[in-house]
């Protein structure tokens, strides 16, 4: 059978039984012997992981003695690789680490932003508030520790950038040549779809990265924070389930116990329609058991509008 080259709709809304709108994206279910089931695009073609880069990333951390040495906490190994939210919870873990690493702020290579949780935001943007920043810090300290000058750190030529690149490119198996720059600065190396599931494979098949995922998994809320999607998974699934967002309609799940990955790409980036997709999916799945969101509830209610997820798993 022809590989299908073209995202396919994965959801349509209806008002008065005429499709109003259309969500279109890519799906993969696969196990350790690779995709077994695909809707979308073809599992060769080339994307950026985006924030699914972030545990990758963090990886690194595994490869010398900085979690023993510098004595970090699981909860700030998984601030590391999280899309925080930015609430007073994030804020005083980062302030922690900075204080006792001595790390400046200022020298993060990054924006300031508003944090995603808005409640009790007082309206004064910081370079914390990113959700993004735990990366950045984690990246100056492993500059500090390797000895490595922490100026222009996100630049594809600095030596910590060059080890990112290697360590992707040994947990994917494959040699990444193609490089943009994330929406926080960071460079970002395109992958094809089934060598992302092959790097999570990788980290999930490799004892020294068990901390990694043990940190992310006992702390959900520090992984991602108040409406993020990766920790309402985790939580959802009492820790039987692994999760990961990203920026431009991406999400990974992986399933402890079946040792099967997931992994969801839409066309649009829209977290309400990823929700909605994901939830379905791993309920379909059976991977998870939960009612429909508030927010889906709420359409239904007001007969607003009528979901069709116009695919199978």
């Amino acid at each position: 059978m022809a590989s299908i080259l073209e995202p396919q709709i994965l959801l349509s809304t209806k008002r008065h039984e005429i499709v109003d709108c259309s969500y279109w994206g890519s799906v993969f279910l696969a196990n350790s012997k690779g995709i077994y089931k695909q809707i979308g695009y073809d599992k060769t073609k080339i994307c950026f992981m985006r924030s699914l880069a972030k545990p990758i990333q963090t990886s690194i951390i595994a490869d010398c003695n900085i979690i023993n040495d510098y004595k970090l906490e699981d909860k700030e190994i998984a601030i590391f690789c999280a899309s925080h939210s930015g609430s007073r919870h994030h804020i005083k873990i980062l302030k922690n680490i900075i204080k006792k690493h001595k790390l400046k702020v200022s020298d993060l290579e990054l924006v300031c932003a508003k944090p995603l949780d808005l409640r009790g935001f007082n309206g004064r943007k910081t370079k914390l508030h990113n959700n993004c920043s735990a990366k950045h810090i984690m990246m100056m300290l492993v500059c500090k520790y390797l000895g490595f000058d922490s100026r222009n750190y996100t630049n594809e030529n600095h030596p910590l950038q060059k080890l990112i690149l290697k360590k992707q490119n040994e947990l994917s198996n494959y040699n990444s040549t193609i490089l943009t720059y994330d929406g926080c600065s960071t460079p970002l190396w395109g992958l094809p779809f089934e060598k992302i599931i092959e790097s999570y494979y990788s980290l999930f098949h490799n004892r020294k990265y068990d901390i990694i995922i043990k940190s992310i998994i006992n702390n959900p809320y520090t992984y991602g924070g108040h409406d993020r999607l990766d920790t309402e998974i985790i939580q959802l699934s009492k820790k039987r389930l692994f999760s990961k967002v990203g920026a431009g309609g991406f999400i990974i799940v992986y399933n402890f116990s079946k040792d099967e990955i997931l992994l969801i790409k839409l066309t649009q980036n829209n977290n309400a329609i990823r929700k909605l997709i994901t939830l379905d999916i791993l309920n379909k799945l059976g991977w998870v058991r939960s009612e429909v969101s508030q927010w889906e509830y709420n359409q239904k209610k007001q007969k607003v509008a009528k979901y069709c997820y116009e695919f199978q798993i």
